[in-house]
Order: C-alpha cells, then structure tokens, then sequence
C-alpha cells in the first residue's frame, strides 16, 4: 500500500476570517452590555430578553472563533485534512443554538402579550436602533467570508436573525412610544 500525503498550505482567507470573527464577537459584547443596561432603565422586557438573547449570541460566535483558529493548526499524520471539520460542528451547533433561542423568544412573547408593562418608549427605540447598527455591522463584516466557509456562514446566518428582531424592537419602541401600546414590549 503506497502513502498518500496530502499538502495543506495555510489558507490566508483563513486567517481573515478568524479576525473578522473576532470583530464581530468584541462588537457584539459591548452591545450585550449597552442593551441590557438600556433595558433595564427603559424597564424593557424587549431589551432585557435581546440582551440575554445577545449572550448566546457571544456564546455562539465564541464557538466559531474557537473553531476556526483550531482548524488553522496544520495536519498531522493521522488528521491529513487537519481540524477544518471543527468549523463544520460548530456551524451545525450554531444552527441548533438558533432554533432553540427561536423557540425562546416566541415562548417569552406570548407570554408578555397578556401582561404588558410601562416602557420607556423614546429609549427603547434608542437602543434598538443601535442594535440595529450593531448587527447590520456585523452582518456587512461577515458577509464576505459566508460564501466559501460554512462557520462564517452560520455566523452570518445568526446575526441576520438578529438584525430582523432589531427590527421588530424599533418598530415596538416607535409603538410604544407614539401610542403607548405597552404590548408591544
């Protein structure tokens, strides 16, 4: 039986997309904190649960970061193809992570409907709108990479999902605050 080598030269896209991940984990964290701050001054549930949403966000991107700087160490003998697989898992984890907190929100929503509370219109839709930005950012600096690699993919896809629920935040700050419909929280 003849050895069969395979030559896997560092990717420098590779490298791109880790620090591009890692933009995108930083921004996300810092807005964590400014929108569970903003949420409990605006006395926003809305804010609070995107906030704590947020977190599995870091969680999630954490993850990808990790992944796709272990699948830059180079292959062994017994992993030819080296740790690209990693990144594959983590896709799927993200994928699974964002079903689950699908289900969350949409739990937590019904609930809120038959007990709305007074909200802080004017800084809800503040915040939301910066999540907004937040996430449109890093929908921008994930873009690139989310053609030719599944982890950056699952990424991308996470934080569309979130840039449409800053979206329906805007529109209920703007409701709450123009007609003070608390439900909208």
């Amino acid at each position: 039986m003849t050895a069969h080598h395979h030559c896997h030269h560092p990717d420098p896209s590779k490298s791109d997309h880790l620090q591009t991940l890692i933009k995108v984990l930083a921004l996300t964290t810092l807005y964590m904190v400014v929108e569970f701050v903003g949420g409990f001054m605006a006395n926003s549930l809305a804010l609070i649960a995107d906030a704590g949403h947020m977190l599995t966000d870091v969680g999630s991107l954490a993850l990808a970061v990790f992944a796709a700087w272990f699948a830059q160490q180079p292959a062994t003998p017994t992993k030819t193809y080296g740790y690209y697989r990693l990144e594959i898992l983590a896709a799927c984890l993200n994928g699974v992570f964002l079903v689950l907190i699908s289900g969350y929100v949409v739990w937590e929503a019904i609930e809120r409907i038959g007990h709305p509370e007074v909200v802080q219109g004017p800084l809800m839709l503040v915040v939301a709108i910066g999540g907004f930005l937040v996430n449109a950012v890093a929908a921008w600096l994930l873009h690139q990479g989310s053609h030719d690699n599944m982890n950056v993919r699952a990424a991308f896809l996470h934080v569309l999902s979130d840039l449409l629920g800053s979206v329906g935040a805007i529109l209920a700050g703007f409701l709450i605050w123009q007609y003070q419909w608390y439900s909208a929280d």
